[in-house]
Formats: structure tokens, sequence, C-alpha cells
């Protein structure tokens, strides 16, 4: 009697066991599933005014192994610092092999892509009328009347002529060191890359707004996005670096690019017109035949497999990179020292593999 009773309650505990063992397995696969299936964001419609919601490498749309091999392949580049990738609207890779998530970069030439969105919101609200503006009519005593004849559109497109002399910060008079040098042809005829000519657009919207760039975007655009830690160098004559200048978060950069994924708004305010947010990312100076790079308002163009990528970049390795197929932000920073193998396999690493790990959204 006292045998049976013993393997009842024996058979009684491992009943009890089992069970419990079977619930605690649904509830852990219950769990997993729940972990690799996110709520869909309104990744067109954030307010980046919050910090980024972050998400996981292991949800559908992202192949997680590729992925990882192309963080992992970017970090063991000798001049790579971070990288930020967001989405669908979420935060999903934040990696920093120097610095930190308070660390202001300097993103060198990014800063002439904050100035084209700075000039498309004054043509916005009316302040200035529009880019077919010329330099002489800000500047009605310039003596030189080709000069004078450079448009706002013309600064924009890198077409002004103008030569590439980064010097100008240096100088008692910038706007008048930079005017001085002879053009490199009539401007609209060619495309040449010059920082010399972007600050010249700087005061352009200084003399439009009646306050410098960095002041302009304090009221019109930085808090819009949640930016308030970063800086803006000045000229002699505190006007904002349009050629370079910016140093700011990586996080905040991803910021700046998920708003033209935005198509210019947030939180259903209009921050960017939709109209200017196309020109910046309309490919105006092809560079080949086949427009497979070019330019747009001091923003560069590339065709990968057919999708288009529009980025601003800076000296050393600073990239925005927006692929609005893929609802996909990149933000890179890297060390200024120059090295031309590190932009090419870097390029690889991102074009190849890093693009590639992420599905197209189906609209």
């Amino acid at each position: 009697m006292h045998i049976l009773t013993t393997m009842k309650n024996r058979s009684t505990y491992i009943f009890i066991i089992n069970a419990f063992l079977l619930l605690f397995l649904s509830i852990s696969c219950t769990d997993t599933n729940q972990e690799e299936k996110e709520s869909i964001l309104d990744w067109r419609n954030l307010d980046l005014t919050k910090e980024w919601q972050t998400g996981k490498t292991n949800v559908e749309g992202i192949d997680t192994e590729k992925l990882n091999e192309g963080i992992a392949s970017a970090r063991e580049l000798v001049n790579f610092y971070s990288i930020a990738i967001v989405y669908k609207g979420r935060l999903v890779v934040e990696e920093y092999k120097y610095g930190g998530s308070n660390t202001k970069y300097p993103v060198w030439s990014v800063t002439k892509s904050f100035l084209s969105a700075l000039t498309g919101i004054a043509i916005d609200k009316g302040i200035l009328a529009d880019e077919y503006q010329s330099l002489d009519s800000f500047y009605p005593d310039l003596t030189d009347s080709v000069k004078g004849k450079i448009s706002v559109a013309h600064l924009l497109t890198m077409s002004s002529g103008i030569p590439d002399n980064t010097s100008y910060m240096n100088e008692a008079y910038p706007l008048q060191f930079i005017i001085d040098k002879d053009l490199l042809y009539p401007s609209g005829t060619y495309w040449n890359y010059t920082s010399a000519g972007t600050h010249v657009l700087s005061y352009i919207l200084t003399a439009s707004t009646k306050e410098s760039a960095n002041s302009f975007a304090k009221t019109h655009l930085f808090p819009k996005l949640g930016i308030i830690d970063y800086t803006w160098q000045d000229d002699a004559y505190g006007i904002s670096n349009g050629g370079f200048g910016l140093n700011m978060r990586l996080r905040d950069m991803a910021k700046f690019g998920q708003i033209f994924l935005q198509n210019g708004k947030s939180a259903g305010e209009e921050i960017i017109s939709p109209g200017w947010v196309n020109k910046s990312s309309e490919m105006i100076v092809p560079f080949n035949e086949d427009k497979t790079d070019g330019y747009g308002y001091l923003w560069w163009m590339r065709m990968v497999n057919g999708e288009k990528i529009y980025y601003a970049a800076g000296y050393g390795g600073q990239y925005i990179m927006v692929v609005s197929t893929k609802a996909l932000v990149v933000a890179i920073t890297s060390s200024s020292q120059y090295s031309g193998a590190y932009g090419q396999d870097l390029n690889r690493i991102f074009y190849q593999e890093i693009i590639g790990s992420f599905s197209a959204v189906i609209e």
C-alpha cells in the first residue's frame, strides 16, 4: 500500500513538472515571436523631436547575417569611427569604434547639404524669392557684372565657376577674397566642386534672412529635429561657414537624413517643402551618360541596381545616405585623415553589403 501511494505521488509530481515545462516553453516561444515582430511605425511621419526608437536586426526585411558581416567589415577599416542605420523609422544599428553617442563629429562638407535645406526653407517661407536670384540682387555694389549674375541655383549645383579655395575662413574679408578670384568658366556651363562657392551661398542666405545660417537653423530646422548639441563655425564677419564647419552627433546626422526620407515633414508639420526635397534629390547634373552618378542641390546621387541613393558627403568619409525605396537612412563618421583606399573600401562595404542587407519596402 505504501509503495503504491509513493508511485502515485511520483506520477503526480512528474505530471506537474511536465505541465510546468510545457507552459514555460509555450511562454518562451511566445516571447521570442514577439521580439521578432515589432509594431509598425509610421516612418514617413515620425516626430523627429523625440529620441529614436531602437529596433532589432533579426526582423523581417533584414538579412541579419549579411548586415553583421558588413558592420564587422566596416569596423576593421582603420579610419572608421561610427555608423547609425535607421530602417523603417527605427534605429537598428548604432556602432562606435571611436567616440560615443554624445560625441560631436566634424562632418566637413556634409555641412553643404544642411545649407541647401536652409536655403529651401527660406524660399518656402518667401524670405528668399527663389533659387534664380542672382548675386548682384543682394550685393548691388558688386563691380564685376559677370560674377554678379551667379545665381543661387548655380551655387546649389556647383556650376558657378567659382574656384575651390578653403582658405577663405582665414581671411579678414572672406566674400571679397572669393569674389576677387577669376571664374574657372562662365556660370552655368560646367560643374566643379567648390566650398568657396557654398560660402558665397551662406552670405546670400544671411543677406536675405538678416541672420546667419546657424541662427536661422536654430529657429527653423534644428529644433524641429531635436538637434540641440552641435557647433557651427563662423567666419570673421559672423557668417556661418557654408562649405564645412558643422560638428554633430551621429544620431542627429541620421535625423537630418530621416526628414528627407519623410519628404520634409515631422509629426505632420512641414519643415522642408516636398518640392524642395525633390529638387535636392534630383540628378540635375549627371556625371556620366548612363546617369548612374550625379549631383542635385548640394546632394550627391548614385544609382545602384536600379535604386537611387542620395547622400551628403564630407571629407575623409562622413556620410548621410538616404535610400527611399528601402526606408533606409545611414549616417557614417570617419577619421579626417585622408585615405583614398579607405573611401573605396567603405563604399564597397556600404553598397554591396550593408545596403544589400535590407529589403525594398512594398508600397
